[in-house]
């Protein structure tokens, strides 16, 4: 049944994800600096494009859901509160998301605590509205690692993919990458890949296959 336009599903950002969070920000730090700036998620991109000698448009994708993700999110979120719907962004609701969206925009630094801040809020407003921007993010870093375009990544095109992300330790990559495949056939798909990471982001459990591995990095 279609849930109606008044219900919308918020969720709690405990302890446990919090510190996941944390984890996703450092790994993306790449400067180790405690900051990012839009520049360092486009130089990341700009890396991955070079790593897979990605096509125009798979490299516009990763620029876009990854450069751009708190403007898209942002606008987003504006539109349903225009619509006066439940769960939408404004500055009552979401101060801290929409100054993190101001700072990328203008090219400014965002540390960890604002990143934490900005997905507790919206996470626990509208959960569904962000992962309707994180896992096309999520997809299009897929894309970019299943060179052939076969639907499937493989453990080599994982740890260069990995390595983009600032993960040279390529012993540990293979051991993540065997286990997100859970059908142990070395490869895995993108609605597996994808669902991963939403349960990192999501669920409050340990043992889930990305939180066990990043969280003892």
């Amino acid at each position: 049944s279609s849930m109606s336009s008044d219900s919308v599903e918020t969720m709690e950002v405990t302890q446990h994800i919090e510190s996941k969070i944390r984890k996703w920000f450092q790994l993306i730090d790449l400067k180790k600096n405690g900051y990012i700036t839009k520049q360092d998620f486009l130089e990341m991109s700009e890396a991955f494009k070079k790593e897979f000698n990605l096509s125009e448009k798979k490299s516009q994708s990763i620029k876009m859901w990854f450069g751009d993700q708190y403007e898209v999110l942002v606008k987003r979120g504006k539109e349903v509160t225009a619509q006066g719907d439940n769960g939408g962004i404004s500055k009552d609701t979401t101060p801290t998301l929409m100054e993190v969206e101001r700072k990328m925009r203008e090219n400014g630094r965002v540390s960890e605590d604002e990143t934490v801040t900005a997905l507790k809020e919206i996470l626990s407003i509208n959960k569904n509205l962000y992962l309707e921007t994180f896992k096309p993010m999520i997809g299009s870093f897929f894309d970019a690692f299943d060179v052939s375009d076969s639907g499937y990544i493989t453990t080599e095109t994982f740890q260069r993919g990995m390595k983009c992300f600032g993960l040279t330790n390529m012993e540990a990559a293979d051991m993540m990458f065997h286990a997100m495949d859970t059908e142990k056939e070395g490869k895995f798909d993108k609605e597996r890949y994808v669902g991963h990471w939403v349960d990192y982001l999501t669920e409050d459990s340990v043992d889930g296959v990305i939180a066990q591995f990043l969280c003892r990095m």
